[in-house]
């Protein structure tokens, strides 16, 4: 299916059963708001959390069936599994049986009573979600997605407000580590700018690079290890002030 409804589902990462909340009514264009460049707002230590999200899933969309763009309804997209969430963490879904309808505008309330100094860090939150859509003639479709684009930074600096500012240049982990075939790299950047992505052998020798307009936000990197010998590489990136390498392993 077509981006729109893959990103859609990052809203139920934040819900399980009733949640209180109203959607904001400024938006109404299909997608998730706050959206994945803003993101969610800092916990601070001893502060209460609450952040409501508001949703507004898109009723049509497309596939690529049998080399055919199909046009598809979206019936519904359910939330199946949250994980990464920060122990003092919980989140509600407007719906208890975490299942959104296509076409509907929807919200839900991720909170903690009082996040501990334990806690303090950013935490990627992984969504697992299943979306079923009416195909007509090609009949019921379903795609399961996994949303990993969404932080929460927990912190004892009640002055920060956003996870990042414009001086961040921050390097994730590969997912999934080791890597057997495709795998994701993810890095924040406080601005848009151009970046350089490398990868080096055990040897130091760089065997791949990519250049990568990158967005002030979330960034991500796809990468197809298929051709990588087993073994442990470095990969890092440069925008020509920073350079931040991390480590993966390949095992084919």
């Amino acid at each position: 299916m077509k981006k729109i409804l893959l990103t859609l589902t990052l809203a139920f990462a934040l819900i399980g059963a009733n949640a209180q909340c109203t959607p904001d009514p400024q938006f109404t264009l299909a997608g998730i708001y706050p959206d994945s460049a803003t993101g969610l707002p800092n916990a601070i230590v001893g502060q209460p959390f609450n952040e409501v999200i508001t949703v507004v899933t898109p009723l049509d969309t497309s596939a690529i069936i049998l080399n055919q763009t199909i046009p598809l309804t979206v019936q519904t997209i359910e939330l199946t599994n949250v994980v990464g969430l920060p122990s003092s963490f919980t989140y509600n879904c407007a719906n208890s049986n975490c299942i959104f309808i296509g076409g509907n505008t929807s919200c839900a309330v991720l909170s903690s009573p009082s996040p501990t100094s334990s806690e303090v860090g950013l935490h990627q939150i992984f969504m697992y979600t299943i979306t079923t859509a009416d195909a007509g003639l090609f009949g019921i479709q379903l795609q399961e997605d996994t949303i990993d684009y969404y932080y929460i930074n927990v912190t004892n600096a009640t002055s920060v407000v956003n996870q990042f500012n414009d001086f961040t240049f921050e390097l994730k982990d590969v997912f999934p580590n080791p890597v057997n075939s495709n795998a994701k790299i993810q890095f924040i950047s406080g601005n848009s700018t151009d970046i350089v992505f490398s990868v080096f052998n055990h040897l130091g020798e760089k065997i791949e690079e990519k250049n990568i307009a990158a967005t002030r936000g979330i960034n991500d990197i796809e990468i197809s290890a298929n051709d990588y010998a087993n073994g442990m590489y470095l990969y890092s990136i440069n925008n020509g002030v920073q350079i931040v390498s991390k480590r993966m392993i390949v095992a084919n």
